[in-house]
């Protein structure tokens, strides 16, 4: 008897097994080798291709937007952990278990920094304190190419230069101000939208 991933009942909740996952990162994975995923997407014939393989793979019918949701749920996990990675720079990384190692100094430090009672807001971060992902690898190969971590963006303190002045900026003209257009009553009237 083959494990189904949800209940019998409407309503119910998936359960993604690590066996489901592998499953739908090995049919992800043969879908952007072939092709269909190009543009951080997967294509119509690619998604088709997923929910096909994931069955095959499974033994478990899904549909598209139970896949895709389920894959927003993991690039969200693997966004929140390169965060993580991101801000935890010059630490050491325990291949075992696939996480940062941080002293518990750094954790009260960072949890302190992340965490606001005020709002009720938790830092995500703490759940890969001790084990990061099972699926790093599979993570990075899926959404590596369109996750944003911040590293190469800059703001204006970035760019400056000891050579830099005020002598280098060059004032802009203003474009001259268009007369004020009128509305005619009963031109252009929208529904909802009333000219006096």
């Amino acid at each position: 008897m083959n494990k189904t991933l949800f209940g019998s009942r409407i309503g119910d909740k998936a359960d993604w097994g690590d066996g489901f996952v592998r499953h739908l990162f090995d049919a992800c994975k043969e879908e952007i080798e072939a092709g269909n995923r190009s543009t951080g997407i997967f294509t119509t014939t690619g998604w088709k291709n997923v929910v096909s393989k994931f069955a095959q793979k499974s033994g478990d019918n899904q549909t598209k937007k139970q896949l895709k949701n389920k894959l927003n749920v993991l690039k969200k996990e693997y966004s929140t952990f390169m965060e993580f990675k991101n801000c935890a720079t010059c630490l050491g990384w325990d291949e075992t278990k696939q996480t940062i190692v941080c002293s518990r100094e750094w954790w009260d430090e960072h949890l302190a920094k992340c965490n606001n009672k005020e709002k009720g807001i938790k830092c995500n971060h703490v759940k890969f304190r001790k084990q990061g992902s099972k699926f790093i690898d599979d993570l990075h190969f899926i959404f590596g190419k369109s996750h944003v971590s911040g590293a190469s963006a800059s703001y204006l303190e970035d760019i400056s230069s000891d050579e830099a002045s005020d002598e280098d900026v060059a004032e802009v003209p203003k474009p001259a101000e268009k007369a004020e257009e009128t509305v005619k009553p009963g031109k252009n009237k929208r529904k909802g939208l009333s000219y006096s």
